[in-house]
């Protein structure tokens, strides 16, 4: 991924962590006021036993979102349009896009909107672009050993607590789990420990076995995934991808990823 892109998502997860709340008042107009620090878009559904934490920010559900019982919001937080947050999540401090399915621990990160976490393992100070799908018991180190700041494409970002970086597209695996300051890219699939930065159409088998995820099987996968929300994968979607595919065919090269049958 290039530096510029890097840059640019890591200015976002540092600005949700320091400034979402400065940034609440001007997405609550024309939003329900419930009480002091939470307000509700339009047909709201909330379930019995939700906690709404507002003493560290101002929590916003917008419009048709469904909260499942005994979920934990903290803010600051903005959840999205059409989104359902399952039972026992807990999410704090974060900005979650329209149409999101949402379970497990989310804190400081940025999920983009068709994007699904549903179940347990933990997101922490990361960004998650749109249409990703994070498998059951995935999770992201934001915290060295060390105590040490965090290195994110090879810069010291001068932050103690960073999770990771995954672009549009891409999919984890149940029980993957990715060290802090990785960057993932388009169209990636992950399985198992990510301990180094993944290209862009690459299926992660462990450190150093990466196979490249063919374009179209990656259309096909989306495809099937946009049929599940009652979406078509377009003529402009498919020049998309292969756009990002020609774009990023460089990336593989470097780093040496296979062709042929992706092998376990």
């Amino acid at each position: 991924m290039p530096k510029n892109n890097i840059d640019k998502f890591l200015k976002a997860i540092i600005f949700v962590k320091k400034n979402l709340e400065k940034d609440l008042p001007f997405l609550i107009k024309g939003k329900k006021k419930i009480k002091k620090g939470l307000y509700f878009g339009k047909n709201v559904k909330v379930e019995q036993n939700v906690l709404f934490d507002t003493t560290q920010g101002t929590i916003l559900i917008d419009d048709r979102t469904k909260i499942k019982a005994n979920a934990i919001l903290r803010g600051p937080l903005f959840i999205g349009k059409d989104c359902v947050v399952n039972s026992f999540t807990e999410i704090s401090n974060s900005k979650i896009g329209d149409v999101c399915k949402i379970g497990g621990e989310i804190e400081g990160s940025i999920m983009a909107g068709y994007s699904n976490k549903q179940h347990h393992g933990c997101l922490l100070h990361s960004y998650v672009g749109k249409w990703v799908n994070i498998g059951a018991g995935t999770n992201v180190s934001d915290l060295k050993n060390t105590y040490s700041s965090i290195k994110m494409g090879g810069v010291d970002t001068g932050q103690q607590f960073l999770g990771c970086v995954i672009g549009d597209y891409s999919k984890t695996a149940i029980n993957a789990s990715i060290f802090c300051g990785k960057v993932i890219g388009v169209s990636s699939h992950l399985y198992g420990t990510v301990t180094e930065d993944v290209p862009s159409f690459v299926s992660h088998l462990g450190p150093g076995v990466m196979y490249e995820l063919p374009l179209v099987i990656a259309e096909k996968i989306q495809k099937a995934m946009m049929k599940r929300r009652g979406l078509s994968f377009t003529d402009k979607d498919h020049k998309l991808f292969k756009k990002l595919f020609a774009d990023t065919t460089p990336e593989r090269k470097k780093a040496k990823v296979k062709k042929g049958k992706l092998k376990f």
